[in-house]
């Protein structure tokens, strides 16, 4: 069966004297572009600052670029480290059996997916030991890891590595030639997976570009002439500050779980790869992983709230209790005055009998003893 892609190029070519593979000269062109990329995007990233003495506002650039090739370097050992890591754990059942060659730099290979998320790691820590703005760094290298990312795969086709499933399509490849080649049995029609894989994560960096710049485009109208026109800019928290890269590395994860789809290796969860089980898990961490802090923010306020409102039933209560206290130390005082009041009330009135009987009976008599004589008009 012939591949209707037969590809025949030798994937060596002389350099000053040496051999060295096409594969490895574009690799080593993609890695030069992302950097200068990272570096031009960085320049750019600028934030407004005011001087001490009051002057106008000016732009300062807050990002160096010294710091950027130090933390290059500082992804690259993390980068081989979760490289063999993941390598081991897709191929679990050989690795659990002979450990000690998971640290053979000869034997086996390196997963890219733990690659790109233990070297982001380690390339923060260094960036946290340059005391470098981490967010920013991650917003600025998004895109350039994205292209990095996606252009790397297509330069796998010079190498004939990554080839997927063998296919009868009309668009299956196969390498011709004495190679050597990266994949097993090159010369056998097959899905081109390393091409798929990387027109998908560039497909997912247009994406990235294009949308918030979609988002802002307005249509207005002046009279009989419509033209389009930019709402203010929006910064989307999904794709501002480390969020973005989060986003971004989401986003790849999905795209190569995807590609995964046409690659040779064995299925170990139903229809899904060792290694998509690992993608479906940095996606989850990378894309809903930012929900979480809003979520915990929300269920802080949720929760200083609740405490108020208990705090608040709390204070009532105590207050009712309060006040039928002193209702209840209140009441002999008013019922000893209330008794007070009545005993008065009763000797007032057992004094006015008292002198109505003194005024009915007569006068007392008056002094020396003679009693004045009281006129009858009876007649």
């Amino acid at each position: 069966m012939l591949a209707a892609i037969r590809l025949d190029f030798d994937p060596s070519t002389p350099v000053f004297g040496l051999s060295i593979r096409l594969e490895t000269l574009a690799l080593a062109g993609v890695i030069f572009f992302v950097l200068l990329l990272a570096a031009l995007v960085s320049g750019r990233s600028r934030v407004a600052v005011a001087p001490a003495d009051g002057a106008a506002f000016t732009d300062v650039p807050k990002l160096r670029r010294d710091d950027l090739i130090l933390m290059a370097f500082g992804a690259v050992p993390g980068a081989v480290v979760g490289g063999r890591l993941g390598y081991a754990l897709i191929h679990f059942d050989y690795y659990s059996a002979t450990p000690k060659a998971i640290t053979d730099p000869g034997q086996g290979g390196f997963d890219l997916t733990l690659a790109v998320v233990v070297g982001t790691l380690t390339a923060i820590a260094v960036a946290r030991l340059l005391a470098a703005p981490v967010g920013r760094w991650l917003s600025v290298a998004s895109i350039p890891v994205l292209l990095g990312l996606g252009l790397g795969k297509w330069t796998m086709v010079l190498g004939g590595a990554g080839q997927g499933s063998y296919s009868d399509a009309s668009w299956a490849t196969s390498y011709i030639g004495p190679g050597p080649w990266g994949s097993i049995n090159p010369s056998f029609p097959a899905v081109p997976s390393q091409a798929i894989e990387g027109g998908l994560v560039l497909a997912v960096a247009i994406l990235v570009l294009l949308v918030p710049f979609l988002l802002r485009l307005r249509i207005r109208r002046w009279w009989r002439i419509v033209r389009p026109g930019l709402a203010p800019r929006h910064d989307w928290g999904a794709l501002a500050g480390g969020r973005r890269f989060m986003t971004v590395i989401g986003l790849w994860a999905l795209a190569r779980f995807v590609a995964a789809f046409t690659w040779r290796d064995a299925r170990v969860l139903g229809p899904f790869g060792a290694d998509q089980l690992i993608l479906l898990s940095v996606a989850a961490v990378a894309l809903v992983g930012q929900l979480v802090p809003g979520a915990v923010r929300g269920l802080r306020v949720a929760w200083a709230a609740l405490r108020a409102a208990w705090a608040a039933r709390r204070a009532a209560r105590g207050a009712a209790k309060a006040r039928k206290a002193a209702e209840a130390a209140e009441a002999p005082t008013a019922a000893a005055a209330a008794k007070a009041a009545l005993q008065s009330l009763e000797a007032e009135a057992s004094s006015v009998p008292a002198a109505a009987d003194e005024s009915t009976t007569g006068s007392p008599a008056a002094p020396g003893g003679a009693a004045e004589a009281v006129p009858d008009h009876t007649a």
